[in-house]
Formats: structure tokens, C-alpha cells, sequence
């Protein structure tokens, strides 16, 4: 009984999107003869067809991104340099195009409705989830890269360039994460901004507490004088250090971390090969 329904269920849900695509369809053709275009191929009317549902579908998101929710995920965003190619309701479509991969993967294969729903509210939030990945990834870059960065601009400037010609020859000739940053904010300079409007917008845009200080040591050197390479180099030595202990750390903590895998994985086998045969044995004999 329950095969039946669940055929039936499918069966109706691909009638419909079946008559959704052909009313779509002849939509856009009875459109396009309206203003006097030639008729399209079947494969450019599904792709019209397509690009009119993912337009309904983003004029609706619209609606519901103005939320709290979808304004952190437009800072976060812009923290991976994809504010301007990503809107908040293309966002929104990623996560329901999630959702619904996931509904039907596991509708098809486990033919279970209920546990349909709950991969699909899991998958809705998969995007965010690789979007703060690719934050963390972002940031650890940077901080393995500035220690040499503030070595690089510092030697700059003993070769006689201002701090202004030493980061914008670094970042041009770098390709690195923290350059590219740096190369954009520079760029900012060029077209009017003050050097320190464009280091602060940098450091509330990537929101990391060691570009904070490097951004705050440099405005006020620029502002009451100061020795800029000796501020660079203490600058690179103490995120040297900070860099240093984050990974000691992470030392210490891998045992402890390991003690899961071998108590679920590791130590049970090795039981059930020390013990497997007494225990068949012992079987046997009773």
C-alpha cells in the first residue's frame, strides 16, 4: 500500500511540473510571436523556460532576505569578495535548490517522506555552512601569509619606497589572499578615498583581530610619526608567535581528538580479533 502511494505521489508531482513547464513554455512562445521573434529550439525554450521559474523564484526571495538572517549573510559574503556576484535572494535560491536536491535523493532512495523533509531542512543550510568553511579557510590563509607580507613591504621600505609605494608594489607583484586585499584597498586610495578609510573599510570587511591591529598600528604611525619598518617588523614577529601557539595548540589537542576514532573505530576491532575466537570457541563448547 505504501508503494502505491508513494508511486502515485510521484507520479502527480512530475505531472505537474510536466504541465508547469509546457504552460511556461507556451507562454514565452506565444510572447516572443507577440513581439515578433523567430521560434526557438526545444533546448533554448527549455532554458527560457528555466530562466523565467529561477526569475518568479528570485522576485519572490526578494520578499523574505530582508531578514537579520540574510543581512549577516551578506557581510560574510563580502568577506570572500562575492557581495557583488551573489545577492541575498540568489543566496536564498541556492539554499532551496539544497533543499529540494536533497527532498528527492532521498524521497527516490529511501522512499520515506518524513525523513525526506528532515535531509532537506538539513541540506537548506549546507551553502551557509561551505560559505563560513570558505571564511575560515580565507582568514587562515591571510595569517599564514602577513608574517612574510610585513617582511616583504618592510624590506620595501628600506629600499627607500614610502609605505604607500611598498604595499602597492607587494600586492601587485604578490598573489597571494592578503595582497589581493591589500591591492583593492590601495585601489580605493586611487580613485579618492583617504589611505586610512581604505584600511578601515579592509579591516571591517575581513573582520580579523590581526589585520585590526596591523591597520590601527599603521594609521596612528601615519598620523603622529613613528618608525613604519619597526612597526611592521614587531607586527610580523607577533603574529609569528600568536601563529606559533595556535598550531602548539592544535598539537596538544590531536591526541585527545584521536581518542574518538579509536574507541569507535580502532579498539573494537582489535576485540573482536583477540576475542572473536575464545568467544567462538567458548560458544561451541556450551
Amino acid at each position: 500500500m505504501i508503494k502505491i502511494v508513494f508511486t502515485l505521489l510521484i507520479f502527480i508531482f512530475a505531472a505537474a511540473i510536466s504541465g508547469a513547464f509546457a504552460m511556461i513554455i507556451y507562454r514565452q512562445k506565444t510572447l516572443s510571436f507577440l513581439k515578433g521573434y523567430s521560434a526557438a529550439g526545444f533546448v533554448n525554450k527549455i532554458k527560457d523556460a528555466l530562466k523565467y521559474i529561477k526569475g518568479y523564484i528570485l522576485a519572490l526571495n526578494r520578499k523574505f532576505t530582508l531578514s537579520k538572517r540574510y543581512a549577516r549573510i551578506e557581510d560574510m559574503l563580502s568577506k570572500v569578495n562575492l557581495r557583488e556576484k551573489i545577492s541575498r535572494e540568489s543566496f536564498a535560491f541556492f539554499e532551496e535548490c539544497s533543499a529540494l536536491a536533497a527532498f528527492l535523493l532521498c524521497l527516490i532512495l529511501m522512499e520515506n517522506v518524513l525523513l525526506s523533509f528532515v535531509a532537506a531542512a538539513a541540506a537548506f543550510f549546507l551553502p551557509c555552512l561551505l560559505l563560513k568553511s570558505r571564511i575560515a579557510k580565507k582568514k587562515e590563509e591571510i595569517l599564514k601569509e602577513m608574517p612574510d607580507s610585513f617582511d616583504i613591504i618592510a624590506a620595501n621600505i628600506e629600499g627607500g619606497l614610502s609605505l604607500n609605494m611598498a604595499m602597492n608594489r607587494y600586492a601587485v607583484k604578490s598573489k597571494s589572499g592578503f595582497a589581493a586585499e591589500l591591492l583593492t584597498a590601495l585601489k580605493k586610495v586611487q580613485l579618492g578615498k583617504s589611505f586610512e578609510e581604505s584600511l578601515r573599510e579592509m579591516d571591517e570587511r575581513l573582520g580579523i583581530k590581526e589585520i585590526s591591529l596591523f591597520v590601527s598600528a599603521f594609521i596612528q604611525a601615519d598620523k603622529m610619526g613613528g618608525n613604519i619598518k619597526e612597526i611592521i617588523k614587531n607586527q610580523s614577529e607577533e603574529i609569528r608567535k600568536k601563529r606559533f601557539q595556535y598550531l602548539k595548540k592544535k598539537a596538544y589537542e590531536a591526541p585527545v581528538k584521536l581518542l574518538i576514532p579509536l574507541l569507535i573505530f580502532i579498539f573494537p576491532v582489535i576485540f573482536i580479533v583477540l576475542f572473536g575466537p575464545i568467544v567462538i570457541k567458548l560458544m561451541a563448547g556450551f
